[in-house]
């Protein structure tokens, strides 16, 4: 079916649109999806609205529509819990999500439908597909922005317009969720790799710019995505995304053991070279510990801190041991130099990484089947 098909679909459709203070596009959205009501068996349209305090309601009220429902939050607000609100309060055998600032053209809604019956299992109104546009106006950072927050959505999946907030999916697909842990306004990308989504398509559209009301996106909602493709990665991915870290981890605490190293040699010049190899190692330990704690281990217990600590320092003990050696033995016994400190390190670091990951991971923060996708 394509755009103004006169031809009804044998399907219910349910359309959410999550809102906060975008009143006044309303009588212009709801007029435009009115206008497809006739394409499919039902069409229902949910507006979630976060509490706006702008006149929803009684924009609503005074549209007078029985097929279109409005859900006011006091609690628990955000664009992407309001679209779980809706998708769980809806009827239709396929669901839709779409924004209501009419960036999003609800007249390829029918596309959207007729790729799900073609059998994809995920949709995407996508504005960088043939076809496909934006308006003009956008400004570098904007289109920057949208680029680089396309490219790190890649590991998770291959649609060219993962942060598209137009939606579609059958009404089995959103059941099969799992974890649904979003954070921040892309719940698109949430979906798709939480609902395990095998076949999305991309339905060209053109991207319109606001003529009504204020953006949403800020400095707090991007770092919101950060976030959140941080979870997206541990729950897909929670081996790299632990071992990475590890690994990160462990190369910064070279740089405090060679730092801690120069800094006794200056104050305990007298001492012998393992005299302060031993304390430089425990502090970069203890750096390590805190961060893997924190970034490699993140679903670990937060209890028993101390029993954590040494039993990380008792798996780790065998390669710093390796490094104090070797540090020992290329350095003079008069002055710790940073080189050889250096080079222990790398050789204890090259020795243990492995080892040390995998034991830390089972004996020291507990890893289970279970609890290692835990979101942080």
């Amino acid at each position: 079916m394509t755009s103004g098909s006169s031809k009804t679909v044998s399907t219910t459709v349910s359309v959410i649109v999550p809102t906060y203070e975008e009143a006044v596009n309303f009588p212009e959205l709801i007029d435009r999806i009115s206008a497809l009501r006739g394409q499919f068996t039902s069409l229902e349209l949910i507006i979630v609205d976060d509490n706006s305090q702008d006149g929803t309601p009684e924009v609503i009220a005074r549209l007078a529509q029985d097929w279109v429902r409005l859900i006011v939050r006091t609690t628990d607000r955000g664009l992407s819990s309001a679209v779980i609100r809706g998708l769980s309060e809806a009827n239709g055998d396929v669901l839709i999500v779409m924004d209501a600032d009419l960036s999003h053209p609800p007249e390829v809604i029918g596309d959207m439908v007729a790729a799900l019956q073609e059998g994809a299992d995920f949709v995407v109104g996508s504005r960088y597909v043939p076809g496909g546009s934006t308006e003009d106006g956008w400004g570098v950072l904007r289109w920057l922005n949208s680029k680089v927050a396309t490219w790190m959505a890649r590991p998770f999946t291959t649609v060219r317009d993962p942060m598209s907030g137009f939606l579609a999916m059958h009404r089995h697909t959103w059941a099969a969720a799992v974890d649904l842990d979003p954070v921040g306004y892309k719940i698109g990308l949430e979906l798709v790799v939480k609902c395990r989504c095998t076949h999305a398509v991309e339905v060209p559209i053109h991207f319109s710019t606001r003529i009504r009301g204020e953006s949403k996106l800020s400095l707090s909602v991007q770092m919101q995505y950060l976030l959140h493709i941080v979870r997206l990665m541990r729950w897909k991915f929670p081996g790299w995304s632990s071992f990475l870290p590890f690994a990160a981890v462990g190369a910064s605490g070279m740089g405090v053991y060679v730092g801690l190293l120069a800094l006794f040699g200056v104050f305990w010049a007298s001492a012998a070279t393992w005299q302060v190899a031993i304390p430089a190692a425990l502090g970069a330990m203890a750096w390590n510990f805190l961060l893997d704690r924190w970034l490699a281990f993140w679903y670990a217990d937060r209890a028993g801190i101390l029993r954590q600590f040494l039993g990380f320092v008792a798996i780790c003990s065998v390669p710093v041991a390796i490094n104090i050696l070797v540090t020992t033995w290329l350095a003079d016994d008069a002055m710790v130099t940073p080189l050889a400190g250096l080079i222990g390190s790398l050789v204890g670091s090259a020795a243990g990484l492995i080892f040390n990951w995998m034991m830390t991971r089972w004996l020291v923060f507990g890893e289970t089947k279970g609890n290692v996708r835990a979101p942080g």
